[in-house]
């Protein structure tokens, strides 16, 4: 077995001004490794993109199998690992992203900006989908900047590329065709998309494949990496985002709309996927306009 260590690369940003990240590296394997150990980041999402090789990770009860050119994401606190699967030989890049906070740098955004990047993110409707060559380019581009002599420029370009990357991986995951779905499956996700002020039923949405609810849970979670339940919540806080951005619309309003049983208990499920109240976002988008 190769020495894991030689092996890895880990990037120290703060070399650079850049404090955004707890982590940030790459491994390039020849062989297989021990096991990733089940582990979680409070707050922090977590990016891997696989350029070359397999590799299998686990969320929760869920698991995922990588290929090169994929991405695979763990939202903040969630529980993942390679379980009893080690690390495979191949080249992967991995970043563990911290969430914006008032007063401080982030890659050169100002916090409003900051804070609609990292809740795309968080809303981002896979874990696992295609990432394309596009993100080796740019985080290979990221490397030789980071190695390069210092420069007053350096940081710029590194916040610069860095953006472009997260930018990347956004409309990447936001896209349907990330991974190819079942035409099935296509159909309920437009389903869904279209029909966000409606309660959606899952046994409903079930017959509307001719799946038992069951099954159709299961093939959901196959196909997107995510139960359908969990789908539409991230969906439908993805809207409500842009309804409070066009500041038309009360939080009440929202919440009902959105068909949440109170504005209380949308508030709460706003700020677990966020960090932040929708009261806290109004007010900050309204401020920075």
């Amino acid at each position: 077995m190769r020495n894991r260590e030689i092996s890895r690369l880990i990037l120290d940003m703060k070399k650079h001004g850049i404090e955004v990240f707890d982590e940030f590296g790459r491994y390039n394997y020849v062989n297989t490794q021990t096991i990733l150990p089940t582990h979680t980041h409070s707050d922090m999402i977590e990016i891997c993109y696989l350029a070359k090789g397999s590799q299998e990770y686990f969320v929760g009860n869920n698991t995922f199998r990588l290929y090169g050119g994929d991405i695979f994401i763990a939202f903040p606190n969630e529980i993942h690992g390679t379980g009893e699967v080690p690390e495979e030989k191949g080249l992967l890049y991995w970043m563990v992203l911290k969430r914006p906070e008032e007063e401080k740098d982030y890659l050169g955004l100002n916090y409003p900006d900051a804070i609609k990047l990292f809740s795309r993110l968080l809303q981002l409707p896979k874990r696992l989908f295609k990432g394309g060559g596009e993100c080796e380019r740019l985080l290979q581009k990221i490397i030789q900047i980071y190695f390069q002599n210092k420069d007053p420029l350096s940081k710029m370009e590194l916040n610069n590329l860095l953006v472009s990357l997260l930018l990347h991986i956004i409309h990447a995951g936001e896209k349907s065709s990330g991974r190819a779905y079942s035409d099935r499956i296509t159909k309920i996700i437009h389903y869904i998309d279209e029909n966000l002020f409606e309660i959606l039923d899952l046994e409903f949405l079930a017959n509307k494949c001719n799946l038992s609810v069951s099954r159709f849970k299961h093939l959901f979670k196959e196909e997107t990496g995510i139960p359908p339940s969990e789908y539409i919540i991230r969906k439908k806080i993805e809207k409500a985002h842009e309804m409070i951005e066009d500041s038309k619309f009360s939080i009440k309003d929202i919440a009902y709309d959105l068909g949440f049983s109170s504005p209380a208990y949308f508030s709460t499920v706003f700020k677990q996927y966020n960090g932040y109240s929708p009261t806290f976002y109004k007010k900050k988008n309204n401020t920075s306009k």
